[in-house]
């Protein structure tokens, strides 16, 4: 017995060469296997080694390639798992995917729920729930692009080993995008670094994880949601609703099998299967859609074997700021909305708030179609008037004048533009086309010499110049809510707001102001006034035309048909400063004085403020006669009830509470002469000309120098209608007073809107015919009787009743005061 040890190469070459277990001794025997003796069972070495079996030899090697293995593919994973780890380092967390940021417009409704206006910076995207999408865009997405959407964990592995099929095979390279690895390029790709065209592995591993993130969060139908409100298609329509809207004019709940085969249709391609400029393209998409739902047995192949060959039905309506229900407004609030939000923590644009408006959709809709038919016949007026050497009264309506303006080669505002040509000329210095000559080294002379001589140029010069603008307002006294706005008549053609932003002197329609400061200091509607010519520090005021009657005329006349001289006797009366403290405690806030916003200064209020010289807004004029109309209770206007957020938690209400700013008894009988002025006085026209039937309706005409602007304001107990007409520059007016003047301007547009009010609108919006300014309860008219003119004022002749001067001031200090302890604005309202 071989009793020798072996050394460890001996051993290693025993186990590893079976040769050495049979090699030969000395003699050329065979001798036997050289190896380890077996082990005995007392534990010691055997001298000579037992002969492997060559099963256990097998195996023996299998585990050690085996345990090999297993230690490089426990490196290998340990790498992949720090590799995954760090590019999962900028990925969304999970607290992130739980909550994504979704951009979302944020929609205006009118009152009565239709949508008015989106605001959106980049993406036009309203988020709508899933049972608001119909079931056919649901089925045509699933049957499209995700057949095992509901079976797999967001990774589609059958998928993917198609793919890996095809490479291999040569049959192509088809994506194996699940629903939820789209979705998770819609919400993060700024995190996956995804790029259109781009199939780096890196970029679909990132996906990979994030939708696996997804799938743990989210339930199937919830990813179906998140990803139909997110994907992207044209013209800034961003998720299904926003896509329905834009080409079938529909919400996304109402479409039918092929449009929604349509829209899906275009995921692959927005711009080569887009409906509107590839139909033929985008129809053949569309059928592949319907032909996969058929398969999916979402559809019938006898519906499928109908439709196939219609063309695509569109109603092609992109949305654009500039085409809504009331456009001026809905950018006048929007600068509203984003004050709120910069006070509020919120983005205007992508937080997807819901703002309701106080706007109501039918009588915003007859507002603007009443403006423009009027507009229309007042522009024919203007240029026909401006089109001839000499003045053409054709009549007293707008007809005639539209005929003549219709006529082929007629002249439009031709002698108004031959006229003024240093005027012209500094219209051409302020356009692109002069600044580009200028730029290119042309002299200024030239450069409008050669401008003048490009007959495109000018006319269209003329027709953006001499264009006759307006605004319209319509308001709830009741409670100061704003029911329609029209900024303007067009707002492609000029985007400023003649309601909230433009400031042009009121004219007449500021004469109530005055008046109503007389009745509250006890001065009776018959109290007289001297209608004949004086001097005031300098200023002597003149009626319109210059002629006076010369003799003693009522307060009540004097404001019924609108004489200078004797409201300016009336503001020497009270006091311009008092004037103009009535004014602005009724709802005017634009600077009354002569030096505004110099602290240093004392106000300086011009003694023709009654006749109003000073400039205003629609807005504030309309507001200040619904506190009239409302017995002297002021409400701040208001155009927005409450705000949403994205969830439809109401995040702000305006709830604007009245407050009393003049007697009840001071106000009626201010209303109460205006009722005269329709009656008989400057707007006695309104009911020959339109049809409005018997509603009670008080009122006053405007106009201010040389006719640059023409005003009406209406009253009726639950609504309150003003308008303002003239030209943007204000050295461009009416030819003739006659046409110039408010009774033939502002109360055409006035009048129009509510002819049409209550002849077409739906019997919820008219004007109730019964409905009448009453007494109020308790009515303590003004009673001062006597008169002011010739040697001095008179007092209380033949009136044992009569009052003395109530302290104005003194009135207006309390409610100041008062006004003090109930602290700040809402901000729900305009900004005053």
């Amino acid at each position: 017995m071989d009793d020798r040890t072996y050394s460890d190469a001996e051993l290693e070459r025993y186990f590893s060469d079976p040769e050495a277990r049979h090699e030969s001794v000395g003699d050329g025997s065979t001798a036997a296997p050289v190896g380890p003796p077996p082990a005995q069972p007392n534990g010691n070495r055997p001298s000579s080694p037992a002969p492997a079996s060559d099963e256990e030899e097998i195996q023996r090697r299998l585990w050690i390639v085996l345990r090999r293995l297993g230690f490089g593919l426990g490196v290998f994973a340990a790498f992949l798992l720090l590799w995954l780890l760090w590019l999962s380092r900028d990925l969304p967390s999970t607290a992130v995917v739980e909550n994504p940021k979704n951009l979302l417009a944020t929609v205006v409704y009118t009152a009565d729920g239709e949508e008015l206006a989106r605001y959106y910076e980049n993406e036009n995207r309203t988020w709508v729930p899933l049972d608001s999408i119909s079931t056919h865009a649901i089925n045509a997405l699933i049957a499209t692009e995700d057949r095992r959407f509901y079976d797999h964990w967001g990774v589609d592995l059958r998928g993917f080993g198609a793919v890996a099929l095809g490479a291999v095979t040569g049959m192509g390279v088809r994506g194996a995008s699940t629903i939820t690895m789209q979705l998770a390029r819609n919400l993060f790709n700024e995190d996956i670094n995804f790029e259109i065209g781009d199939r780096s592995p890196i970029r679909k591993i990132k996906e990979i994880l994030t939708s696996v993130r997804i799938e743990r969060i989210y339930t199937k139908d919830e990813i179906i949601e998140a990803y139909l409100n997110t994907v992207a298609f044209r013209y800034n329509a961003y998720g299904i609703e926003a896509a329905a809207e834009t080409y079938f004019n529909k919400p996304a709940r109402a479409l039918n099998p092929e449009e929604a085969a349509t829209l899906v249709g275009m995921l692959a391609a927005n711009t080569r299967y887009d409906p509107n400029r590839n139909p033929e393209a985008s129809q053949a998409r569309r059928n592949i859609v319907l032909r996969n739902m058929v398969n999916e047995g979402f559809l019938d192949e006898s519906y499928y074997q109908q439709v196939r060959g219609e063309a695509i039905a569109l109603d092609f309506e992109p949305y654009s700021h500039e085409d809504n229900l009331a456009p001026h407004f809905a950018e006048f609030l929007r600068q509203w909305f984003k004050e709120w939000c910069e006070d509020h923590g919120y983005d205007p644009y992508e937080d997807g708030l819901v703002l309701y408006t106080t706007i109501d959709s039918r009588m915003q809709a007859i507002a603007t179609e009443a403006l423009r038919e009027q507009m229309d016949g007042l522009q024919a007026v203007v240029d026909v008037e401006w089109g001839s050497p000499a003045a053409l009264g054709l009549g007293s309506t707008t007809a005639p004048y539209l005929r003549r303006a219709s006529r082929d080669g007629y002249n439009r505002f031709g002698t108004w533009w031959q006229r003024n040509t240093r005027i012209v000329n500094e219209y051409i210095r302020g356009t692109a086309s002069f600044a580009l000559l200028r730029d290119r080294g042309v002299d200024t002379d030239e450069a409008i010499a050669q401008l003048r001589e490009d007959a495109s140029f000018m006319d269209s010069l003329k027709t953006v110049k001499t264009r006759l603008e307006a605004g319209l307002l319509v308001m709830d006294p009741n409670t100061g809510t704003v029911r329609a706005w029209v900024g303007g008549r067009d707002f492609v053609a000029d985007k400023y707001d003649h309601v909230g932003l433009a400031r042009r002197q009121p004219g007449s329609t500021f004469k109530p102001f005055a008046y109503t400061a007389a009745f509250d200091n006890g001065y009776s509607p018959n109290f007289l006034v001297l209608d004949s010519p004086f001097t005031w520090d300098g200023w002597r005021p003149l009626n319109a035309g210059g002629g006076s009657s010369g003799g003693y005329v009522t307060l009540r006349s004097g404001l019924a048909n609108s004489r200078n001289v004797p409201t300016a006797r009336v503001t020497r009366m009270v006091g311009a400063a008092e004037v103009a403290r009535y004014a602005q405690r009724l709802g005017v806030r634009s600077p009354l004085d002569l030096t505004p916003g110099d602290p240093d200064d004392d106000p300086t209020i011009p003694n023709s403020i009654g006749l109003g010289v000073t400039d205003v807004t629609l807005l504030e004029m309309v507001s200040a006669y619904s506190t009239l109309a409302d017995y002297g209770i002021f409400h701040e206007p208001t155009f927005v009830s409450r705000i949403e957020d994205r969830y439809g938690n109401v995040v702000a209400e305006f709830n604007p509470a009245g407050r009393e700013v003049l007697g009840p008894s001071t106000a009626y009988t201010t209303v109460d002469v205006l009722k005269d002025v329709v009656r008989g006085g400057t707007a006695s026209s309104l009911r020959r000309r339109f049809d409005i039937g018997g509603i009670e309706l008080a009122g006053k005409t405007g106009t201010t120098q040389e006719s640059a602007d023409g005003w009406f304001i209406g009253l009726h107990p639950d609504l309150v209608a003003g308008a303002w007409v003239g030209f943007n520059d204000r050295r461009i007016q009416f030819r003739s007073s006659a046409w110039g003047q408010g009774a033939r301007t502002g109360m055409f547009v006035v009048g129009g809107f509510l002819e049409k009010l209550q002849n077409e609108g739906p019997a919820a919006i008219q004007l109730d015919r019964n409905r009448r300014f009453e007494e109020p309860p308790n009515y303590q008219p003004p009673r001062r009787m006597g008169y002011e003119g010739g040697s001095g004022p008179g007092a209380g002749r033949g009136d044992p009743n009569a009052t003395s001067d109530r302290p104005a001031r003194d009135l207006l200090r309390r409610w100041e005061e008062r006004e003090r302890e109930q602290g700040g604005n809402d901000p729900g309202r305009i900004g005053w």
